[in-house]
């Protein structure tokens, strides 16, 4: 199959918006697991979150404000009966407030800040109290008990309507809707943005005595307690720090789609993460993010050719790709366990300004 220029810049496009909402993703989870060693199997939660976040709690205040206009066009109050908004008027709601944003960029704007911060509060919210479990529990338990209680998360707000619209899903507004056809292009602009934020500060902070530190905890967990380690803060600010980076990527994926429904979290989101990291290596931040984007060149290009592939191996291309990326994650461990850019040393201070520096003192 040949693309047309077009529909190669589009393809080009949306892979590379993914790309980055799903590095941020998976840059949260290389400083869980990679800097400090924990088994992370609930990482999807906190995209859970980052979706409540902007479709259960951020739309629900874009109601309240804007329930004049929504009253006085549809003749009916949202918030006071959230089972049939949820059910019958949430596209013409949301349109009433898209329509708003259209004509007033500052709003839509504001909208989106809030939302990305509630993301961000509400993800790390959660990582502090995930610490809890994370200081007493033993690494195989603590990997069930984060599995679990992402489950828990995504199973309780799908069958919860107050949440997000429950079984419905919650449709979001559009706050770039004012940027018309280039919106989408606008909108990878502004997640790379987030993901070159991200990736700077977990650099900066790999390379800073606090992730140092983290390598420490990680491979000799006692003689880092002996040498005055508080392991219990590390662990705590790490967690926060990655969930609500976590969080931040929820929301951005929300407001992509501009629709959430809590059965889009299921464990294999968490699963494909650990996949794109292994690929790219496990403990490197750009090693991560070659990960995240070697999966899904490679899942577009699968499902591009599903059907000449279903012709030659009779195999549903969705379970295919499993198998592919299966194949692929063996031969990694097998091979280069290290992944495609392996872990490297930390960054210290060249000799001469250390030798500078105890001179001075």
């Amino acid at each position: 199959m040949i693309l047309q220029l077009d529909q190669l810049a589009v393809l080009i496009r949306e892979t590379s918006i993914l790309v980055a909402i799903y590095g941020i993703y998976v840059l949260s989870l290389n400083l869980e697991a990679g800097y400090l060693g924990l088994p992370q199997f609930g990482k999807v939660m906190f995209l859970a979150l980052g979706g409540i976040a902007v479709g259960g709690i951020a739309t629900k205040i874009a109601l309240l404000i804007y329930s004049r206009a929504i009253s006085a066009s549809l003749g009916i109050s949202p918030l006071s009966n959230l089972g049939t908004y949820c059910s019958t008027y949430q596209y013409q709601t949301i349109d009433i407030i898209n329509s708003i944003f259209a004509k007033s960029p500052f709003e839509g704007i504001v909208f989106f800040l809030m939302a990305v911060v509630l993301a961000a509060i509400l993800g790390g919210v959660f990582g502090v109290l995930m610490a809890g479990p994370a200081l007493r529990l033993r690494e195989d338990y603590l990997g069930i008990f984060l599995l679990v209680s992402a489950e828990m998360v995504r199973v309780v707000s799908t069958y919860t309507p107050e949440v997000a619209c429950g079984v419905f899903g919650a449709v979001v507004p559009d706050p770039f809707k004012w940027l018309g056809e280039w919106r989408q292009w606008a909108y990878l602009v502004v997640v790379a943005l987030f993901l070159l934020l991200s990736f700077v500060v977990l650099e900066r902070l790999g390379n800073s005595p606090f992730g140092r530190a983290l390598r420490a905890i990680r491979d000799a967990e006692i003689a880092a307690r002996v040498f005055g380690k508080d392991i219990v803060r590390f662990r705590v600010g790490v967690l926060a720090t990655a969930s609500a980076l976590g969080g931040v990527a929820g929301a951005l994926l929300v407001f992509y789609n501009t629709y959430v429904q809590m059965d889009m979290f299921v464990p294999v989101e968490t699963f494909k993460a650990w996949a794109m990291l292994i690929i790219g290596g496990v403990g490197n931040n750009v090693g991560a993010l070659v990960g995240v984007a070697v999966y899904f060149i490679l899942d577009k290009v699968l499902s591009m050719y599903k059907e000449g592939i279903r012709q030659v191996v009779n195999v549903d291309p969705v379970f295919f790709q499993y198998i592919i990326f299966g194949i692929i994650i063996i031969l990694v461990l097998m091979y280069r366990p290290q992944g495609i850019i392996g872990e490297k040393p930390a960054k210290t201070l060249k000799r001469w300004i250390l030798e500078k520096l105890q001179r001075g003192a």
